[in-house]
């Protein structure tokens, strides 16, 4: 298996909504294009507006995204926010009737399914797997959708606020007919030894030319390099990798 994932993502839609993200929180903040251009270090309004108006692929940029956000006094955070609900990626909740647990059919909780490292793979030990829920209610955009709580370890995450023993919001990948999209954070699973073996890790989308990479986003300079999928694998072994879930929202430990 190549050592890849290659996704298909829509660019020019992407990056129309970024541009429409950036100017919301322009507006916002009050600023003009020039005042934004000369906070961020840019030459003209001009060279500001090519970002607004969805023509620069640099967008896609995690560190210009980050650049771009700071420019209007707001984070990464703000403007990616403000890109899900341009897109209709913002969270709205309702009950689903589902009473499969793992459906998380309750109003006001969710199961608890895996341990996920925000870092390199970690095994998934579903032999001492118990029953467990979290107050948080489903994502009513994916009504049929099995939804989970995941529970993080590690500081991969920790540049996005996803900080070990955190909890994140999950939503079947498979259910919902997940393209990859610059910017999502999701639930990544790697299958070995014909499926009996399953490791779990938690990265951001980075669209690239040649289609997405898994990127940690983390202070810690362990954690730098984008995930290669074959770490840990023997020459010659074979093993699965599919984006399990995407994460639709994080939260804190009671």
């Amino acid at each position: 298996m190549a050592d890849e994932i290659l996704g298909a993502p829509d660019d020019d839609a992407e990056m129309k909504a970024l541009g429409e993200a950036l100017k919301a929180l322009r507006l916002r903040s009050g600023m003009t294009q020039a005042e934004a251009a000369e906070a961020m270090g840019l030459s003209s309004g001009e060279a500001w507006r090519v970002y607004e108006i969805g023509k620069s692929p640099g967008i896609f940029k995690p560190g210009i995204q980050f650049k771009l956000a700071h420019a209007v006094k707001g984070t990464l955070a703000d403007l990616l926010t403000e890109r899900d609900l341009i897109t209709g990626r913002a969270i709205q909740r309702f009950p689903a009737a589902a009473n499969d647990p793992f459906m998380g059919g309750d109003r006001s909780e969710l199961p608890i399914r895996d341990r996920i490292q925000a870092g390199a793979w970690l095994l998934a030990d579903d032999t001492t797997q118990t029953f467990r829920t979290f107050p948080a209610a489903r994502d009513g955009r994916y009504p049929g959708a099995n939804q989970w709580i995941s529970e993080v370890t590690g500081d991969s995450m920790n540049l996005l606020s996803i900080f070990d023993g955190d909890f994140v919001h999950c939503v079947d990948a498979g259910d919902i007919g997940y393209h990859p999209r610059h910017g999502d954070i999701v639930e990544v699973e790697r299958l070995r030894n014909g499926g009996s073996e399953r490791e779990l890790t938690l990265k951001q989308i980075e669209m690239t030319a040649e289609g997405f990479v898994l990127s940690p986003r983390s202070t810690n300079p362990r954690w730098k390099e984008p995930l290669r999928l074959s770490d840990g694998v023997s020459e010659g072994d074979e093993f699965e990798v599919r984006i399990r879930a995407l994460v639709v929202t994080t939260m804190r430990r009671l």
